[in-house]
């Protein structure tokens, strides 16, 4: 099982990087919905992927 990340995106579309406890990871994502925030849960793989997609959207849209 490799490294997780948990980002969380409040209403007005900021997102921060919570640090993940693997243990209690599924308390975790509850109660940032309980707060009113959107979890979002990645692994490694995705992380870096989700990433090289943002970095060409950025790129795309500054010309």
């Amino acid at each position: 099982m490799g490294k997780k990340y948990l980002f969380s995106e409040d209403s007005d579309g900021r997102s921060r990087e919570v640090k993940v406890d693997p243990k209690h990871l599924d308390r975790q994502t509850r109660d940032e919905r309980a707060a009113g925030r959107r979890p979002t849960v990645l692994d490694e793989d995705e992380r870096i992927r989700y990433g090289l997609i943002a970095q060409q959207l950025k790129g795309n849209t500054s010309k």
